[in-house]
């Protein structure tokens, strides 16, 4: 019986990090790595000839928010990460999944991305969130972590304070049975707590129900400028306390005056990993982030949750020693872009200097006009990170890469002029050209293990990762000589160059520039397939 595919002549990079790229056939049966090696002649329903190709593990993003963004369910092809050869995305990130849910309307939380109702919330449970997009097709593998952010508001019912003893043991609950249900473990989104400490006490027994089911807890830190190395410190303290495998999403340090303090980071990392830590970190290839502009308020004035902003900022007094404040972190806001949900479209694009001139205000005063008339909804592009950081970080052997952004249709309906990173786009391809083919900072089998084995093996997606037989056949093939991103900041809905075909579960989604009608991806489960 002949196989169903079989990629020949191609370069095989298997995605572990430790074996040589080699020349190899690779075969597929039954949506199956079913033989690596010298095929010659053997029969194959088809054929792909991948003569000067490199032929590699699909890469997996584990830090996708196409699940928040909704994407998933508007966009269920996925093409901007598919081009980029993605097969597999992990959402739930940054303390915000779409289960489990006290309440349908607890979903609401997730209006800082997006609008909840373009969608039918008929789930609650984690076990009913997964059976619903199993009934469902997609172009890419999903699994998901659970949000603590989610959890939490939902307990609390949209109030914004520490939870009483009694609260904490639902949301634990709520925690474990999500675990149980085939969730890859717990992210806690810090930043978005509204709360002034970097770890509060009632965090301690998540980390201990994690630990217990031995997951990966991911971490979208408290603070990424100013308090950044506290904010880590804080982390790491309750990570070795409670032997949890950690994990730091999008690992950055925002701010000229503050860029020194990423090697400093390294080194704690470096410290509590000898010390015996199971720790990781992902980075995006850009010196820019995407921010709610609402972050870069002082700590004081966003305890209490958005209502308690909103009301600070419409206070003269209060108003007045925000803008103090603001001043004193010497924010270049002529690095930051207006990318979305500002008051009003006209804005899309500028800088925030180019607000403030057109106003005539100070960028301090700016800032708070655009949240004021956002309802804090805005976000922008900040060109604020260390080309050099960047760089160590990916080349750093506890990184892996991840878009920190979410997969769009080829073709995307252009919502408010509002624009995406370009890393939603461009991610991996822009990371093998600019920093394996170019800069050199890593080889092509670690750039590799970084996109698709390691991201496996960290987050326990079993038979996924590598090219090995038995293993589920996502696969990518590329031209190493023309694999590159095409989006900008200006322009970011250009699909990426140079990946020639990739398969999810042995079915092409992507062939020859050509997107397949198939949708051969599969909702994975803690434990499970």
């Amino acid at each position: 019986m002949p196989y169903d595919f079989i990629i020949k002549n191609g370069t095989v990079i298997d995605g572990s990090g430790t074996v040589n790229m080699y020349k190899a056939d690779v075969a597929i049966q039954g949506g199956v790595i079913a033989k690596i090696g010298f095929l010659g002649n053997t029969e194959a329903k088809t054929k792909i000839d991948a003569h000067g190709m490199y032929v590699t593990p699909g890469f997996i993003d584990v830090l996708s928010h196409s699940d928040t963004y909704l994407t998933l369910f508007t966009a269920p092809k996925q093409e901007s990460l598919v081009a980029q050869g993605v097969t597999t995305i992990i959402g739930g990130n940054c303390g915000y999944s779409l289960a489990p849910l006290v309440s349908g309307g607890v979903i609401d939380s997730a209006q800082q991305w997006t609008d909840p109702s373009q969608i039918n919330i008929n789930w609650l449970r984690m076990s009913e969130y997964l059976e619903k997009l199993e009934e469902k097709k997609f172009a890419v593998n999903f699994g998901t972590l659970t949000g603590y952010n989610t959890l939490l508001k939902g307990v609390l019912k949209g109030e914004y304070r520490q939870p009483s003893s009694q609260e904490n043991e639902i949301v634990s609950f709520l925690l474990e049975q999500s675990l149980q249900e085939g969730s890859f473990g717990l992210s806690l989104g810090l930043a978005y707590l509204y709360q002034d400490k970097h770890c509060a006490d009632h965090l301690e027994s998540m980390f201990a129900t994690v630990k217990k089911y031995d997951r990966m807890l991911t971490v979208h830190l408290r603070d990424e400028s100013h308090q950044f190395l506290d904010s880590l410190s804080s982390v790491l303290h309750l990570a070795e306390e409670y032997g949890v495998k950690l994990h730091l999403s999008h690992l950055k340090v925002n701010g000229r005056q503050f860029w020194p303090n990423f090697k400093k980071a390294i080194a704690l990392i470096g410290e509590a990993r000898a010390k015996g830590l199971s720790v990781s970190f992902d980075l995006f290839p850009y010196a820019s982030s995407a921010l709610a502009l609402y972050l870069l308020l002082p700590p004081w004035v966003t305890v209490g949750g958005p209502r308690m902003i909103l009301k600070r900022l419409g206070n003269s007094f209060d108003r007045r020693q925000i803008a103090k404040d603001l001043a004193l972190q010497a924010l270049e806001y002529d690095k930051m872009t207006i990318a979305s949900r500002a008051p009003d479209a006209v804005f899309v694009g500028r800088t925030i200097s180019q607000v403030a001139r057109n106003l005539g205000i100070s960028g301090e005063e700016a800032i708070v006009e655009l949240l004021v008339g956002s309802n804090l909804q805005v976000i922008v592009f900040a060109h604020v990170l260390d080309e050099m950081n960047v760089r160590a970080g990916l080349a750093h052997p506890l990184s892996v890469v991840a878009s920190s952004g979410a997969g769009y249709a080829a073709a995307p309906i252009r919502s408010r002029g509002d624009l995406p990173h370009p890393r939603s786009f461009g991610t991996f391809p822009r990371f093998f050209k600019k920093y394996v083919r170019e800069k050199q900072a890593l080889s092509w089998e670690e750039a590799v293990a970084k996109s698709s084995g390691i991201a496996a093996r960290r987050f326990g997606i079993s038979k996924r990762g590598l090219l090995k037989e038995g293993y589920f056949a996502d696969v990518t093939v590329c031209d190493p000589h023309a694999i590159e991103d095409a989006a900008t900041f200006q322009d970011p809905y250009h699909l990426s160059k140079g990946i020639r075909a990739v398969l999810v579960n042995g079915a092409p989604v992507f062939r020859q520039g050509a997107f397949m009608d198939d949708f051969p991806g599969k909702i994975l489960k803690s434990g499970g397939n």
